[in-house]
């Protein structure tokens, strides 16, 4: 074998081992590329969820969609067992909490909406309380904090509704584990404390309620008048408080009786009530979903209060349908009530799966289990 042909042989060999590294590093380039961009997706994806609907199946799976909103979410399926359990901390994306926060605020405030009935003269006589301003500040700019709410800020809160998906779920331990339990229109909870708990730290409730908890009350019927009484002292330190117009209304004359009933029986209720209607707050659902409910249940307007000051929100009794899992669900736990026909409880549902996929609340359905 001639020297120049050896030479061109090595001459081959050199140019293919080039090439073959060459295609080498560009295949690993481009492997890295790829990881990095599926790493970048699933830690800061942002995605446009096509139409406002909440798609239920058999088994108990939830889908979410919401029409026009952009999210950035962190590893958070789409797809998810609606059975999780208050000791899950990783379902709440504080982002989108504080997001929400941001929108409720302006339209809520415990210091405004739920304030103790002791200070009701006090804003009467100080403050100008369509304004919610001092009276001797002529410029509207300074508002009436001379008046106080029981409400304080926690950790994690418990909204209950009063649906007929409670029963037989088992929640009642794991509602009574929040370090707050709110509830609507004070709804009976010993009978039943192995589904809804034992606890109620704050009940909201509507004019009819109001009226119910006022005749019991000023009853001649000693057993209705025990039974409200043995409902009111369930909870040492709950609070009553009202969330209409209450302001020179006969709302404010019932709850000065029921107020004097509850300290004549040495209970420990507090009683509330806000400075306007928690009707009038009606914008935060334009913010919040894109259009304007007139009749928002008193259970989704104690959640947007309640969003005002507990970071981590998990909801139960919230479930309109008439069935779940082949099984018939009263409206309510405790009556057969049926449905009102003026709120939006679909969109309101509807709303609740999406802020559950967000990871804004734990939207509890079903049976519950401590972990």
């Amino acid at each position: 074998m001639t020297a120049p042909f050896v030479g061109w042989r090595k001459t081959m060999f050199g140019r293919r081992l080039l090439r073959s590294l060459f295609y080498a590093i560009l295949l690993f380039g481009i492997s890295l590329i790829g990881l990095g961009l599926v790493f970048a997706y699933n830690h800061t994806r942002t995605w446009r969820l096509d139409s406002l609907q909440v798609l239920r199946e058999y088994h108990g799976v939830v889908t979410v969609r919401r029409q026009g909103l952009n999210l950035t979410r962190h590893e958070l399926s789409l797809t998810y067992d609606i059975n999780q359990t208050v000791t899950k901390e990783w379902h709440f994306n504080m982002t989108n909490v504080m997001r929400i926060r941001n929108i409720t605020q302006k339209y809520f405030d415990p210091k405004r909406h739920v304030i103790y009935y002791s200070d009701y003269n006090v804003l009467m006589r100080k403050c100008q309380p369509q304004y919610f301003t001092l009276l001797k500040d002529r410029s509207r700019r300074m508002p009436c904090n001379i008046v106080r709410t029981p409400i304080k800020h926690y950790r994690t809160c418990a909204v209950v509704g009063n649906g007929g998906i409670l029963l037989d779920s088992g929640c009642g331990a794991e509602i009574d584990a929040h370090e707050f339990v709110i509830r609507s229109n004070l709804p009976p909870v010993s009978p039943y404390r192995t589904d809804v708990g034992s606890r109620t730290d704050l009940t909201t409730v509507n004019e009819k309620v109001l009226s119910q908890v006022y005749r019991d009350l000023l009853s001649k019927n000693a057993t209705l008048k025990k039974a409200m009484l043995d409902r009111l002292g369930e909870t040492p330190g709950m609070v009553l408080s009202y969330t209409l117009y209450f302001i020179r209304s006969k709302a404010a004359k019932k709850m000065k009786s029921i107020d004097k009933v509850i300290q004549k029986n040495k209970l420990t209720a507090v009683v509330a009530f806000p400075y306007k209607s928690f009707l009038r707050s009606k914008g935060v659902y334009q913010e919040l979903v894109g259009e304007e409910w007139n009749f928002a249940s008193t259970g989704l307007n104690t959640f947007a209060l309640a969003s005002t000051f507990c970071d981590k929100i998990s909801m139960y009794g919230f479930y309109p349908m008439s069935t779940y899992q082949n099984k018939a669900v009263p409206y309510h736990y405790y009556d057969s009530r049926i449905p009102s026909a003026r709120h939006e409880f679909d969109n309101e549902f509807k709303l609740l799966r999406n802020f559950h996929a967000q990871g804004i609340i734990r939207h509890v359905i079903g049976k519950c289990n401590i972990d």
